[in-house]
């Protein structure tokens, strides 16, 4: 019987992989929101991703859940999309977690902080203002 000599070693590169995917899933929703907002057209275009969604043009009890759907199957997308192509680049990587945990963090909270509509709307405008968008 043959022992094996090597000892496992875990890697910190999918735990990294992993959160690095729910940032960009998160900051993305955030993204397709106010983008959704700011002309009727941007609208119907982020709704369009998610027609597949059962609700999401009005047919059924509850009425229509909107442009919600669209912003979600773009979230889903970039996250699982996202997940896989990191986890496949860094699955035998090592990485400092206790650097990307105050990244992690600091990130998830600037992201939050952009929903906020008194805080994120003078931003947008500004930005929406360089493509000539109202």
């Amino acid at each position: 019987m043959q022992q094996q000599n090597e000892v496992d070693s875990i890697y910190s590169g999918p735990v990294v992989a992993v959160s690095l995917s729910v940032l960009l899933a998160f900051l993305t929703l955030m993204v397709s929101h106010h983008i959704s907002r700011l002309t009727p057209g941007l609208d119907k275009l982020v709704h369009s991703y998610g027609y597949w969604i059962p609700g999401s043009q009005g047919r059924g009890p509850d009425g229509s859940i909107g442009s919600y759907s669209g912003k979600e199957t773009l979230a889903l997308l970039v996250w699982l999309l996202s997940w896989g192509l990191f986890h496949g680049l860094w699955r035998k990587q090592e990485f400092s977690l206790r650097v990307w945990t105050r990244f992690f963090v600091i990130s998830l909270l600037l992201i939050t902080l952009g929903f906020f509509h008194p805080l994120s709307d003078p931003i947008v405008l500004f930005i929406a203002g360089f493509f000539g968008l109202p």
